[in-house]
C-alpha cells in the first residue's frame, strides 16, 4: 500500500512508467491530448506569420520582425495569469479563459486589415492565452505533487511530448494549406484548434487550492498536515524568494530568443534567398519537433542519471552551434544541409531547457507553481 501511495515502483518491483501514470490520471491525460491538439493549431501558424504579415499587410521585412518584440508582454501575462491560478480554486478554469482569449484573438488576426492590429492583438489576448496555456503544465506539477512519482522528470517530458508532436505535423500542414488556402483561413483554423483544445479536460478535475497547498507542505516538510484557515483554505504561507526564479529566467530567454528569431526569419530566409518550396520549408520546421520527441525523454533521463544543469548546459552549446548552422546555410555546403544541421541541434535545445526548465522553475518557488511555469 505505501509504495503503491508514494508511486515509486510499481506492482512488479520495477520503476514507474510515466506512461502508465498518466493514463491512470483524467487529469493528465486530458492535458496531453489538449497540448497535442494546441501544438498542431500554433504551428500551423506561428512558422508562417512572418509571411502573412509581409504578404497580407505588407509589412517590410523589419517591420514584421518587430511583430515578435510585441511578444515582451509575455512575461507581464504570465506573471498575471500565473499569480492569478495560484491563488484561484482551479487552474483549469483559468486555461479555459485563456483558450477563449486566445481562440478570439486569432480570429481577430484573420481579419486585420490595419498595420497596428497584430501588435495589440498579440500583446492583449495571445499573450494571455499563451500564459494559461502554462497552467496545464502547473496542474501536471500539482498533480505530482499530490500523488508522488519517481518519474518525475519522464512525466513531464512526456507532456511536453505532446505540443512537440504537434508541431511536428503542423508545419507541414501549414505551409501546404497556406499556399492553397491562403494565410488568413490558416489564422481561423489556429482559432479552431485553440477553442478545441479545451474539451479534453472536460470532466477531468484538478488539485484544489486546499490540497495543493497541503502536497507542497507534504513535500517540503514530510510528516506535517498543512495549517488550514477557517473554510479549509490555506492558511498564510512564507514567501520563497524570487530571486533564483528571476535570474534563472533571464538565462533562460537569453538561451531561448535565438528560437524566436529562427521562427520570424527562417521561412522568409528560405523563400527569399535560398528559393526553398513551401512543402520543403515545412519539412524543415517540422523536422525539428520531430527530434524533439524522440530527444525528450533521454534528456529526462539523463537530468535524473547526471543532474539538471549538466543536461541544461549541453543544451546551451547546441543552441549556439544551432544559430551558426543557420548563418552559414548559404555559404557553406548544400544549403539544405546546414538547415537541418541547425534544426536537429535547436532540438536538443528545445529537448532540454523545455523539458527540465520547467522543473527547474518549478522547484525554484513551489508555492507559486502557476506563475514559475508561466
Amino acid at each position: 500500500m505505501a509504495a503503491r501511495q508514494s508511486g515509486t515502483v510499481t506492482s512488479g518491483g520495477r520503476p514507474p512508467s510515466a506512461s502508465r501514470y498518466i493514463l491512470r490520471s483524467r487529469l493528465l491525460r486530458g492535458a496531453f491530448i489538449s497540448l497535442v491538439i494546441s501544438g498542431i493549431g500554433i504551428s500551423i501558424t506561428v512558422p508562417q506569420i512572418t509571411l502573412f504579415l509581409v504578404d497580407e499587410l505588407h509589412f517590410s521585412v523589419g517591420q514584421a520582425g518587430l511583430y515578435f518584440l510585441t511578444n515582451l508582454t509575455a512575461p507581464i501575462a504570465g506573471y498575471v495569469v500565473g499569480s492569478l491560478s495560484d491563488r484561484a480554486g482551479s487552474r483549469l478554469l483559468v486555461f479555459r479563459l485563456c483558450a477563449l482569449a486566445g481562440a478570439l484573438g486569432w480570429v481577430l488576426m484573420a481579419f486585420a486589415m490595419q498595420p497596428w492590429m497584430p501588435f495589440a492583438i498579440n500583446m492583449l489576448l495571445l499573450s494571455m492565452a499563451g500564459a494559461g496555456a502554462a497552467q496545464l503544465q502547473a496542474a501536471v506539477r500539482d498533480e505530482l505533487n499530490r500523488t508522488p512519482t519517481t518519474a518525475d522528470n519522464e512525466v513531464v517530458a512526456v507532456m511536453r511530448m505532446a505540443m512537440a508532436f504537434g508541431w511536428i505535423v503542423g508545419p507541414v500542414i501549414g505551409a501546404v494549406l497556406g499556399a492553397v488556402l491562403g494565410l488568413r483561413p490558416l489564422l481561423l483554423v489556429t482559432g479552431i484548434c485553440v477553442l478545441i483544445s479545451i474539451l479534453p479536460l472536460i470532466g477531468a478535475k484538478a488539485p484544489s487550492l486546499a490540497e495543493r497547498s497541503a502536497a507542497v507542505t507534504r513535500l517540503r516538510h514530510p510528516g506535517e498536515e498543512a495549517e488550514t484557515a477557517v473554510g479549509g483554505a490555506s492558511a498564510p504561507r512564507r514567501e520563497t524568494s524570487m530571486l533564483p526564479l528571476l535570474v534563472f529566467t533571464a538565462i533562460y530567454v537569453l538561451i531561448m530568443c535565438g528560437e524566436t528569431v529562427k521562427l520570424a526569419y527562417l521561412p522568409l530566409y528560405m523563400d527569399g534567398e535560398l528559393h526553398v518550396d513551401a512543402g520543403v520549408r515545412g519539412a524543415i520546421i517540422g523536422l525539428q519537433p520531430l527530434v524533439e520527441l524522440l530527444l525528450m525523454p533521454v534528456a529526462a533521463r539523463l537530468a535524473t542519471r547526471y543532474g539538471t544543469s549538466r543536461v541544461l548546459f549541453g543544451g546551451a552549446v547546441m543552441a549556439v552551434a544551432a544559430h551558426v548552422s543557420y548563418a552559414s546555410a548559404d555559404t557553406i555546403g548544400p544549403h539544405l544541409v546546414m538547415l537541418v544541421v541547425g534544426q536537429l541541434l535547436m532540438a536538443g535545445v528545445i529537448a532540454s531547457f523545455g523539458v527540465l526548465g520547467i522543473t527547474v522553475a518549478q522547484r525554484l518557488v513551489p508555492t507559486r507553481v502557476g506563475m514559475a511555469t508561466s
